[in-house]
């Protein structure tokens, strides 16, 4: 604790010692300055991130993180939160199909190489669950063959990010594709 943290501390400390307090329930206080008043109905307070990005209906942006390299998903998600999005990751493809079913993300960054099955088929899956409200699809992989970029383009999918890849670049990728600024 800084010396500045530890005056700014002590003097709340004081200040609570002078002023007497109702405890109206263990999130909420209200203090009251005279022992005849009634002290005023607490309100709980709402706070509202203004960094969280919403969509349409007011619900936070989802993304799926389908990777296997925990490393790589814990740097993503770190990056995405940063930019005020929700993140879900999943390091299997069967697994990340029911989470898909449930919490029907906006988007979804796909590793084709899944311990098990592919990327490539686990994207089938999900374009069978729904044809008319698709997310956006990110490949995220290794595979840099003309063979899977070409898979990516006939799948549609929004982007192709070949691994290493900067947090820069995945703030400007997934930024351009939920329409969101990288802050």
């Amino acid at each position: 604790m800084t010396d500045k943290e530890s005056k700014t501390a002590e003097a709340t400390v004081a200040k609570a010692e002078k002023e007497p307090a109702t405890t109206v329930d263990a999130k909420e206080t209200v203090t009251a300055t005279d022992e005849n008043t009634e002290p005023a109905e607490a309100k709980p307070e709402i706070e509202v991130d203004p960094k969280i990005k919403t969509d349409s209906n007011d619900r936070p942006k989802r993304v799926l993180i389908v990777e296997d390299t925990t490393e790589l998903a814990e740097v993503l998600q770190a990056t995405l939160e940063r930019m005020g999005v929700t993140t879900l990751h999943e390091t299997h493809a069967v697994k990340a199909l029911e989470l898909f079913k449930v919490q029907k993300p906006d988007l979804v960054l796909l590793d084709i190489g899944l311990p098990d099955m592919s990327g490539w088929k686990l994207l089938d899956g999900i374009k069978e669950l729904d044809k008319d409200n698709l997310p956006h699809f990110i490949v995220i992989t290794a595979y840099g063959d003309p063979a899977n970029r070409l898979m990516g383009k006939l799948q549609d999918v929004d982007s192709y990010l070949i691994k290493p890849f900067s947090p820069e670049e995945i703030e400007r990728v997934v930024g351009k594709v939920l329409g969101i600024n990288a802050s």
